[in-house]
């Protein structure tokens, strides 16, 4: 048994603390707020309620899984409510789009944009697939000790659709031309670069409050 010290206690550092702990470890855990969560906590002041970080329902399966490692139901701890609009971005002064959750709803919203981008935002979610499947199962869930843990034959396939040496905005490009639905699918990127799995993109972070 080992005695760790872990500074922060935000999703990672709390994560970490019950994985070691389950081990059998002594872990404590020091935070310089007077409250638990990192960037998920929240600030209140004069009747106002402040999101500090994310406020958004991202990934949901690593959260699941997370509490199925300790044998814990995640329903029984939240309330899920769905949202619609998702959200609203703002391209300038009275210049702003609501972004549906429904995916049909939001088909028509890029079909309205740019023609054809209805049906080039299935391509690139399928696409997208893609990637979260081969990044979260032979990437995100290895140590990244040595080099070797990625040269498997699986993986060393999956480059070539993986486009790692290509920059996201040129890969926007080959499926959109208009600078607006650029940016909507630009905006996700600044959180996560990932696409959940059978989720599109553009909704699935604020689905759920």
């Amino acid at each position: 048994m080992l005695n760790i010290s872990i500074i922060g206690a935000g999703f990672s550092g709390l994560s970490s603390a019950a994985y070691l702990a389950k081990a059998g470890h002594d872990v404590n855990v020091y935070e310089t707020h007077g409250i638990a969560g990192g960037r998920a906590r929240k600030f209140e002041d004069r009747g106002f309620v402040f999101d500090m970080g994310p406020s958004w329902y991202w990934m949901p399966d690593v959260m699941e899984n997370f509490f199925k490692d300790f044998s814990v139901d995640i329903n029984s701890l939240l309330t899920l409510k769905r949202l619609d609009p998702s959200y609203r971005l703002y391209f300038g002064k009275d210049d702003h789009l609501n972004m549906p959750a429904d995916y049909t709803d939001l088909r028509i919203v890029f079909e309205s944009i740019e023609k054809g981008s209805a049906d080039a935002l299935d391509k690139f979610l399928e696409e997208a697939e893609v990637k979260y499947a081969y990044g979260m199962n032979e990437f995100v869930q290895k140590p990244a000790l040595k080099v070797s843990e990625f040269m498997s034959g699986k993986i060393l396939r999956s480059i070539p659709k993986m486009h790692l040496l290509r920059s996201f905005s040129k890969h926007l490009n080959q499926y959109f031309k208009h600078p607006k639905i650029r940016q909507i699918l630009s905006f996700p990127v600044l959180f996560l670069g990932a696409t959940p799995q059978n989720t599109p993109a553009l909704y699935s972070p604020m689905n759920y409050a």
